[in-house]
């Protein structure tokens, strides 16, 4: 019997993207502490569900930033995990490439860390199952070269074979370690944990080779409910995921028809109640009344949602926008199985924004769409052009 938590994009100490400056002072103290709170939730379940193993595909940290803040907490969190008998493992990405290259405080003996070639490393857990974990870490931020060909095979003479693989389905070549699917499931794994994509998903099942998404959201593209996977050997079924909620602040799209008036939208985003800290993306759709139309129109709308908030509210608005009946219409129809969001967040990346600029364009314009609130801001209004009919204040 196995068990074992995979956490890609942890992305500690990520400053939230598409925030506006007057951030209300309760909610600052939420966001800036989020990803660690989030971890800290997750060391609490692993420690509770007496995990053997926790996963950690790439972007542990956000970025080269080594501060004694976030060492002190992650230093914290692998020590309980240590302590606990559990083995964290960890691969550095695309966003914490550098973090390999870093002298770190001394880790605890069971952390174990994979360097840039392909390794593998053997544990036994608490239970005498031995498990073989096959990673590597990037060396630079694009990775332009599959590193699944260096992968062995399951090892032979253990009990389970676990890959950990920061990276995007893709042709050899393309950024970010492009891999095949068809080839991963050759090697003949048990499971493998994939980290960079920060949308939950599940790519094949038998062995499951599955994005865990990021567990806190760090964007108004990364909506909905975030966290971690929980993966067990269940009766015999070989090993399956089971998805756990751990993001302390939640980004939410909220949907509001028919609305009068200014008044009465400012009375039900007061009256809702908000399990949560919640960054609400507000979409009015139908009828509106004049005066929200003028608010959009002369780009207030969001700030006087802002003004408006109770001060003991659990949300805050960080977008509003009018969807007319007239867009809604002409919303083409999308196979079911299509997560079109999901789709354009994996195309607008570094590298593809990289060929759509023109080398002409100002440094401060290419500055802003190489970064990731520029990103999320290229997606979202894409995503609008192409399903809401391009409809924004802004």
């Amino acid at each position: 019997m196995l068990s074992f938590i995979h956490a890609g994009d942890v992305h500690l100490g990520n400053p939230f993207t598409g925030l506006s400056q007057n951030l209300s002072p309760d909610f600052q103290k939420n966001v800036q502490l989020a990803t660690f709170t989030a971890l800290d939730r997750l060391v609490e379940f692993a420690v509770d569900q007496e995990v053997d193993l926790v996963l950690f595909p790439g972007d542990l940290y956000h970025g080269a930033d080594n501060s004694p803040l976030i060492q002190e907490r992650l230093t914290k969190a692998l020590t309980q995990l240590d302590q606990a008998g559990i083995w964290p493992a960890i691969s550095f990405g695309n966003h914490d490439f550098q973090q390999g290259q870093q002298v770190h405080p001394t880790w605890p003996d069971r952390v174990l860390v994979f360097g840039p070639e392909v390794e593998t490393k053997t544990i036994t857990t608490k239970s005498g199952a031995k498990v073989a974990i096959s990673a590597f870490s990037y060396t630079d931020r694009q990775h332009r070269q599959s590193a699944l060909p260096d992968f062995p095979v399951k090892q032979a003479g253990v009990d389970y074979h676990l890959g950990m693989y920061h990276g995007v389905v893709g042709q050899d070549g393309e950024n970010y370690a492009a891999f095949s699917l068809p080839d991963m499931v050759a090697k003949g794994y048990d499971y493998w944990a994939l980290g960079h994509i920060h949308v939950r998903q599940i790519l094949h099942r038998n062995p499951v080779v599955a994005y865990s998404g990021n567990l806190q959201g760090l964007n108004r593209n990364e909506d909905g409910e975030k966290g971690f996977f929980l993966v067990s050997d269940q009766d015999g079924q070989g090993l399956v995921p089971e998805f756990y909620p751990v993001a302390p602040v939640l980004w939410q799209r909220v949907q509001i028809q028919n609305c009068p008036d200014l008044v009465t939208l400012q009375g039900q985003l007061n009256a809702y109640h908000w399990e949560q800290p919640t960054l609400v993306i507000l979409e009015l759709t139908g009828q509106v009344g004049p005066d929200i139309e003028a608010a959009a129109r002369f780009g207030t709308l969001l700030e006087s949602l802002q003004a408006s908030r109770k001060s003991d509210s659990d949300y805050w608005p960080v977008k509003a926008q009018i969807v007319t009946t007239a867009a809604n219409q002409k919303r083409p129809a999308l196979p079911a199985d299509v997560d079109l969001q999901a789709a354009i967040r994996q195309v607008v990346q570094a590298d593809s924004v990289g060929q759509w600029l023109s080398d002409q364009a100002p440094t401060f314009i290419r500055d802003y769409f190489y970064s990731e609130e520029g990103q999320a801001d290229l997606a979202d209004r894409l995503y609008q052009d192409l399903v809401e009919g391009g409809q924004d204040e802004n």
